[in-house]
């Protein structure tokens, strides 16, 4: 009878063990069924964000500025707080846009813009400046596209347009106005 009790002891003291491992080993891990708190912790965190973008050259191409940039591992979403972007080009002119808030999709190809949109484009010689504004503009930067799904309103000295709508092709430089068009054309005369 002795001798049966001893061999039970080692062999509880294991199944102890083996619980006990599997207990912690199942702690330590992150959830695998995507709990809320995997979904809304942010893998990283930056304050004052500065990109700056150069071609082979190293001649600046783009600069990104963000108060506070979360990217999310687990959707590979990326949000900003007061971003501002700017394209550099002494050719084109500068054009800049800034909005309250904004997400970048994984792949990078769509970033969303969202919250008092308004996007500048510099004067240069021979064209006034112009200034767009809009609730949400949603930008695809391998496409050249912008598109407004909500009203937004377009002004330079000449011009003063409102749409429900928009759609704008930076590569055939085309602008799709959709919903309600207002149109006012400013004589420079006077």
């Amino acid at each position: 009878m002795i001798a049966r009790g001893s061999l039970w002891l080692p062999l509880a003291m294991l199944l102890l063990l083996a619980g006990l491992s599997f207990w912690i080993e199942r702690a330590v891990q992150a959830p695998a069924n995507g709990s809320q708190a995997a979904k809304t912790d942010p893998e990283g965190i930056m304050e004052n964000f500065d990109a700056l973008r150069t071609d082979a050259a190293g001649n600046p191409q783009y600069r990104l500025t963000a108060k506070r940039l979360r990217h999310y591992s687990g959707s590979k979403l990326t949000e900003m707080e007061s971003p501002r972007f700017a394209r550099l080009d002494e050719e084109a002119g500068e054009v800049s846009a800034v909005s309250q808030h904004a997400t970048v999709s994984p792949e990078g190809d769509e970033v969303n813009l969202r919250g008092d949109v308004s996007v500048v484009r510099a004067a240069r010689p021979g064209q006034s400046a112009m200034t767009l504004r809009t609730e949400q503009l949603i930008v695809f930067p391998e496409r050249d596209l912008l598109r407004s799904p909500g009203a937004v309103s377009l002004r330079d000295d000449t011009l003063d347009l409102r749409a429900g709508a928009m759609e704008y092709n930076t590569r055939q430089r085309v602008i799709k106005l959709t919903g309600r068009v207002h149109a006012r054309y400013i004589s420079g005369k006077k």
